[in-house]
């Protein structure tokens, strides 16, 4: 891919739903024909995200594959965060088989599902419905060879990398929604500082902590996408904690700090923000399973309420 065409895609993304999480950008859920498919064609299967239709289908064109696309109904949630919340399973594929009247089309009984969506996919109850499920390779790039090769997959089609290019795809939708998520934290971080803001001279200087904190949230998100692969340690939450510990005397923020009341503030809250980004960056990932995202989202939310706790009783015990 190009550097202008790869520019291109990600304004393309940003605008349609990647900034915006927080709302559906829904495809119609139903059933597609990629290029001139017949009765034997393959049938694949995905979730009714825009995006993710989207890019589908750019890659069977590509691929020139003949083939039908089924979108099921999952609230217009990606295959993998779908299946792990209970939105891309084999009732609602077989809800949508039965609603497009898929038997009538097709001489075979095969489905090729994404295999990131096996964690939410009984495929026992589509073969007892009938149907031979099979989870094809994680990239629909790899779609071609897996057809040629009689439905096996390589280990290279096995396996799920996250490269530079989707790090900083989706470090632009999470920055934007940890920044809404935040916001309000910010706020309160700064009428700890100086209470009743706007109505005293330091109005501006709340104005202007909010757009510096604000920026390090993008710059930290940034930098958790770029570094993700070299941090050590699996946890999101343990790299966002290394990560911050690192750079937060870099960004000088503390230069700002007149008191220790506000060295204490200004330390506490940049650790939050940036095991915040870094904990939610990578539940938003495919690499680690909802029960190991869980286990370090709690650990995040204890040392955030500690902190948390912290801020508050300081100012306390200081004045």
């Amino acid at each position: 891919m190009s550097v202008n065409s790869f520019l291109k895609e990600l304004i393309s993304v940003f605008i349609t739903g990647i900034a915006f999480p927080g709302f559906n950008f829904q495809q119609k859920p139903g059933l597609y024909p990629i290029g001139a498919p017949s009765e034997k064609s393959p049938i694949l299967i995905t979730s009714n995200y825009f995006i993710t239709v989207k890019r589908v289908i750019s890659s069977l064109k590509n691929q020139k594959i003949d083939s039908w696309l089924l979108v099921v109904d999952t609230a217009g949630v990606n295959v993998w965060c779908s299946a792990a919340g209970g939105n891309f399973t084999a009732e609602r594929i077989l809800q949508q088989i039965e609603k497009v009247k898929l038997r009538e089309k097709l001489s075979h009984k095969n489905l090729i599902l994404p295999q990131l969506s096996a964690a939410g996919v009984n495929h026992i109850i589509l073969k007892e419905a009938g149907w031979n499920a099979r989870f094809g390779p994680v990239e629909i790039r790899d779609l071609g060879a897996y057809l040629k090769n009689n439905l096996e997959k390589s280990n290279k089609a096995k396996t799920k990398s996250f490269p530079f290019k989707e790090r900083l795809e989706l470090s632009i939708g999470h920055n934007f929604f940890i920044s809404l998520i935040l916001l309000p934290f910010v706020l309160l971080v700064e009428l700890l500082r100086n209470p009743l803001p706007f109505l005293s001279p330091w109005a501006q200087w709340l104005v202007a902590n909010i757009l510096f904190l604000l920026f390090y949230i993008w710059m930290f998100g940034f930098l958790v996408a770029i570094l993700y692969p070299f941090i050590p340690f699996k946890s999101g939450f343990l790299k966002g904690l290394i990560l911050s510990i690192a750079i937060i005397p870099i960004a000088g923020f503390l230069l700002f700090s007149s008191s220790s009341l506000e060295f204490i503030l200004a330390f506490g809250s940049l650790i939050i923000y940036g095991t915040a980004i870094s904990t939610d960056f990578d539940g938003f990932t495919p690499l680690h399973g909802m029960d190991f995202f869980e286990k370090d989202l709690i650990l995040f939310a204890g040392v955030a309420l500690l902190v948390v706790v912290g801020l508050i009783i300081f100012p306390v015990v200081l004045t």
